[in-house]
């Protein structure tokens, strides 16, 4: 029998499984950090890119309407817009001041279909749908439109902005005083549409 091989088994020792592993690790560490800001750099530029269609989508309704499209009935219209199906909880507004959430409504009902009773005829009609979905941030909460600034007689008037609450999910933004900001508070993303 001394002329013969002995047979092995192939595979991996012990060692050479750890060394693969410690490698593995090591590489994971060092590129996570690069990928996760990869990750959050795309949400903020994903956000940035729906504030401005969801803006350019109320303009064009106005140019239909004649009118902002925030209309609750003849005598009343919605202060506050939000995208999604639930109202968005008074904790994502934080500190922020002067925003009227009394009432409130989802944009979808004004810009995906007529459910508030714009005109269908005529010259100043809904001419919609003008989007076919409207939605959530990248984190998951609603888009807000101050509505009530749509209206207001302030001069100069009140900028009207669809912002997201960005990564914290606080609206920072306070929106009572026309002069005062030019640009969204905090880390919100929003784009001006007037």
């Amino acid at each position: 029998m001394k002329g013969r091989k002995r047979k092995t088994e192939g595979g991996f020792t012990l060692i050479e499984v750890v060394v693969v592993i410690a490698v593995i690790a090591i590489l994971a560490a060092i590129l996570t950090p690069y990928i996760t800001k990869y990750i959050d750099d795309s949400k903020i530029a994903k956000a940035k890119n729906e504030t401005q269609v969801l803006g350019a989508t109320v303009v064009n309704a106005y140019k239909d309407l004649g009118r902002w499209p925030n209309r609750q009935n003849a005598a009343n219209d919605y202060t506050l817009l939000y995208t999604g199906t639930a109202a968005p909880p008074a904790s994502l507004f934080g500190a922020a001041a002067g925003w009227d959430r009394s009432r409130q409504d989802t944009v979808d009902h004004h810009l995906v279909t007529n459910s508030r009773g714009y005109p269908a005829t005529g010259e100043l009609r809904w001419n919609g749908p003008y989007a076919t979905t409207i939605p959530l941030d990248p984190w998951g909460r609603a888009y807000v439109i101050n509505a009530a600034n749509f209206t207001t007689a302030t001069s100069p008037p009140t900028p009207v902005w669809v912002l997201s609450a960005g990564p914290n999910g606080v609206i920072d933004t306070t929106i009572s005083n026309a002069a005062a900001w030019s640009t969204p508070a905090g880390d919100d993303i929003g784009y001006r549409i007037r």
